[in-house]
């Protein structure tokens, strides 16, 4: 069994080598593992699909490395998985839930923040910014997940507060810092940036948190164990590959 990180891809490219650090972050686990994207980048999920049957490889479980429940994640994961059944009709495909939201994001923001040494006290606020979404529904499971988890990050820290913060959709970043010292009573704040790896969109967030004169945690999603420990929770529990017949209803299967 070999994994397939799944990427959104970006022209920047800090991004492939974020993915190509947790693919190596894998490797050294014993989970071989390859990196595909969905745009931008190379290779092509059926290329990827295509290079694995070349090698003898008989599944792959796409492990989708996408956080928000958006159009991505509907739409171009299963497309892209239809692309490596076609590419590679012999090769055993199984589509694995994306990251997501799950609380071990949480703990991928704690684990940046204590590798940085930025000082966190009880009157610290952590932001937990990501780039936001048209799609209302992305952004509320944000909101959510602060809302029900968001004490680890606290607990774990011993800091104030948390708040989730999104730069186009929801609630913009230049108004958490004033929430958190109005409401909750914080003397300064930590941003932490929701991407999984680096480039234009992360860029963004901190130029924006950048105006706030809001201190911005180095660092991204793809560089912690807690990140490697969700994809591989994700593998676990995906459904058995399948191969391109398997696939194929046997109503559309059957001769007309």
């Amino acid at each position: 069994m070999t994994l397939t990180l799944l990427a959104h891809g970006s022209p920047d490219p800090r991004h492939a080598r974020d993915v190509a650090s947790l693919s190596g972050r894998l490797q050294v686990a014993g989970l071989p593992s390859r990196a595909a994207y969905l745009d931008h980048d190379q290779p092509s999920p059926a290329a990827v699909a295509r290079r694995l049957a070349d090698e003898a490889t008989t599944a792959t479980t796409v492990v989708p490395l996408l956080l928000a429940p958006a159009y991505h994640a509907r739409v171009d994961v299963p497309a892209a998985v239809s692309a490596m059944r076609a590419a590679a009709p012999d090769l055993a495909v199984a589509a694995a839930a994306p990251v997501g939201l799950h609380p071990l994001i949480l703990d991928a923001a704690v684990e940046l923040v204590r590798a940085s040494e930025l000082p966190v006290g009880p009157r610290t606020g952590i932001v937990l910014a990501g780039t936001g979404s048209r799609d209302v529904r992305a952004v509320a499971a944000v909101e959510a997940l602060v809302a029900e988890h968001g004490h680890r990050v606290v607990d774990a820290l011993g800091a104030r507060a948390v708040r989730a913060a999104h730069l186009d959709g929801g609630r913009p970043v230049g108004r958490i810092r004033t929430l958190l010292r109005c409401v909750d009573g914080c003397t300064n704040v930590l941003v932490v940036t929701l991407v999984i790896a680096d480039g234009i969109l992360r860029d963004r967030i901190v130029a924006a948190a950048g105006r706030m004169d809001l201190a911005v945690v180095p660092g991204t999603l793809a560089g912690t164990n807690a990140l490697a420990d969700l994809v591989v929770l994700r593998a676990g529990t995906a459904p058995a590959p399948t191969t391109a017949a398997e696939a194929t209803p046997a109503s559309a299967r059957a001769p007309r």
